[in-house]
């Protein structure tokens, strides 16, 4: 999941795994880039357009012969077998494979390369944490100590579940306690009670 984000380290670009989705002009430019970076690498495309973009790949997968989930997943689990060593996710802020992008980020296991709008491309690591997040205000419309306390309650949200439901679970276990003593302790009053005849 996310496969080196807090590593600075890239590593040899055989294989390259691209989702190509949203409008084709920037997934055209974004791939011009990618293939004078890395020459040597052999291009793995998912694409949701009829035609694919121009250019040798050493795999071609249509979106439409993939519909359901359950298709996705067995798709994208399969590069889990053999998986390339970058993804490459353009992300354009157009809600196009949305779905597919998500998943491929948490389950190709692969080095992630974002392309935006521009056709310009970094990497999802820790390193470039002020570019992700400039992008991603950008795309959230949101600025300065809104995107901390954005991210803030973000992080606090599933603690304060854990915490209600560990509250939850720690009361029920009490009543549930208390409730068998009472029933066993009920019982053996009761036995005390019976004459014996």
């Amino acid at each position: 999941m996310m496969k080196g984000f807090l590593r600075k380290a890239v590593p040899p670009a055989r294989d390259i795994l691209l989702l190509e989705s949203g409008s084709q002009d920037i997934f055209l430019r974004g791939l011009a880039g990618i293939r004078r970076s890395f020459p040597e690498a052999r291009l793995h495309l998912i694409t949701c357009w009829p035609d694919p973009p121009p250019g040798p790949f050493a795999s071609l997968y249509r979106v439409r012969d993939y519909a359901s989930r359950r298709d996705k997943l067995g798709l994208l689990h399969s590069f889990r077998t053999k998986p390339p060593t970058i993804l490459g996710v353009v992300c354009s802020n157009e809600p196009v494979m949305y779905s597919w992008k998500m998943l491929a980020l948490l389950v190709v296991p692969a080095k992630t390369l974002i392309i935006n709008e521009n056709g310009d491309f970094f990497w999802f690591d820790w390193n470039n944490r002020r570019t992700l997040r400039t992008f991603l205000q950008s795309r959230w419309n949101i600025g300065g100590w809104e995107f901390f306390f954005t991210a803030l309650r973000a992080l606090v949200f599933p603690l304060t579940v854990l915490f209600l439901a560990a509250n939850a679970a720690y009361l029920y276990a009490r009543r549930w306690r208390r409730l068998l003593l009472w029933k066993i302790q009920g019982n053996s009053s009761k036995r005390r009670k019976t004459p014996l005849l």
